[in-house]
């Protein structure tokens, strides 16, 4: 799911950064972009579910509360850290051009670092799961339901805790108000998988999650058409709570079908999504560098529809190679594809057997040379062999 939501930010950000803006008005730039929004979300809410998941498993060995209290501060942190790297890199990228203040913006690998922090630690202190099903569940739905009033209150703290808050006025920055609900939705969906799984009642659970996904969706549809729901800071696309449940509504369906593609037959096979989501981090770094940064700045909303679909047929293969030589190292990358190529012959698997044909072409060997490959492709029997 993670793998797939990074494959969705690339073209996002493609289409954001490269569009020209005379065509940014169709239907297919709304839906690239709809899509685009997507992402955030889904990386939020896996925050929320693999937070459930650890600090269980931790109780469940008897981790002490201080122990598990390092594990959230000690991942939390380098998620900040992280992000302000990134944010000072990006400065240094830019200058003299950059701003200084842009290195404080609260972006999205901020949201996601804080959120652990401030979820994570609120977890530990509740102590046991069905404590924190219930009031990590009311917790989302409480914050669902007071954005538009908390993202309005100002000066209640200093400004770079604000911003941090509710984005002091910033409606660009990723603020805890609204983002961390997907946080929250995250560690409530994670803590009662644990208790169906420990029922036996996982594909039933999905399901009904499932069902309610859709029922968020459509109540999501039908709020706009009540007045009574646009109060306080009222943003459709960003403080409202009909847009929340939209997304919620998508983020669920979307679970559900990865939850149902992981149970086919084929499921332990090398999977390319997989490879994005293991290393979506470094994903998410190098291709801002490149849609947004200096080397491709001169496709700056200066490119058609055609042109930037073309450019994703390099810039996803990028990616997903950056990923793998993320998540298997270069040496093996190197030696599979090595492996892979006809380049020489394999040893027959019967060590006991002359290799009298050539695997290529399926001829007979004549002094142990198949004369229709290249010099390079055989060399004489017992000589280079793999």
């Amino acid at each position: 799911m993670r793998g797939l939501a990074a494959l969705i930010m690339l073209q996002g950000h493609a289409f954001d950064s490269w569009l020209r803006p005379e065509q940014r008005s169709g239907e297919l730039f709304w839906l690239s972009q709809f899509l685009g929004g997507l992402p955030a979300p889904i990386f939020l809410f896996l925050v929320g579910v693999s937070l459930a998941l650890v600090l269980d498993r931790l109780r469940t060995k008897g981790a002490t509360t201080v122990n598990m209290i390092w594990r959230v501060v000690k991942r939390g942190s380098s998620i900040l850290l992280l992000a302000y790297a990134f944010r000072i890199e990006q400065f240094l990228m830019w200058y003299p051009a950059s701003r200084w203040s842009d290195i404080f913006r609260v972006d999205t690998l901020n949201c996601i670092g804080a959120s652990f922090l401030v979820i994570g630690l609120l977890s530990v202190a509740l102590t046991t799961r069905k404590r924190n099903l219930i009031v990590l569940g009311l917790l989302s739905v409480a914050v669902v339901v007071c954005t538009p009033w908390i993202y309005a209150v100002r000066g209640a703290v200093p400004n770079f805790f604000m911003e941090y808050v509710n984005g002091n006025g910033h409606t660009y920055y990723f603020s805890l108000i609204p983002w961390v609900a997907f946080t929250l939705l995250g560690m409530t969906f994670g803590y009662a998988l644990l208790e169906a799984r420990e029922q036996r009642k996982e594909p039933r659970f999905f399901s009904w999650v499932a069902g309610l996904g859709i029922l968020a969706y459509a109540i999501g549809l039908a709020m706009p058409l009540f007045k009574i729901f646009e109060y306080g800071f009222y943003d459709y696309s960003l403080t409202s709570p009909a847009f929340f449940l939209v997304r919620a509504g998508w983020l669920v369906l979307i679970l559900y079908g990865a939850y149902r593609w992981s149970q086919r037959s084929t499921a332990d096979r090398w999977s390319p999504l997989q490879t994005f989501g293991q290393a979506s981090l470094l994903v998410y770094w190098v291709h801002m560098e490149l849609v947004y940064g200096r080397p491709f700045h001169h496709f700056e909303r200066s490119l058609d529809i055609s042109a930037v679909m073309q450019h994703l047929l390099w810039l996803v293969p990028s990616m997903l190679l950056v990923a793998a030589i993320r998540r298997y190292g270069p040496v093996t990358m190197i030696e599979t594809l090595r492996e892979s190529l006809p380049l020489r012959r394999k040893p027959c698997e019967d060590s006991g057997r002359a290799i009298t044909e050539c695997a290529t072409h399926r001829t007979r060997l004549l002094d142990g040379v198949c004369h229709q490959c290249p010099p390079f492709r055989l060399g004489p029997i017992g000589q280079g062999l793999d």
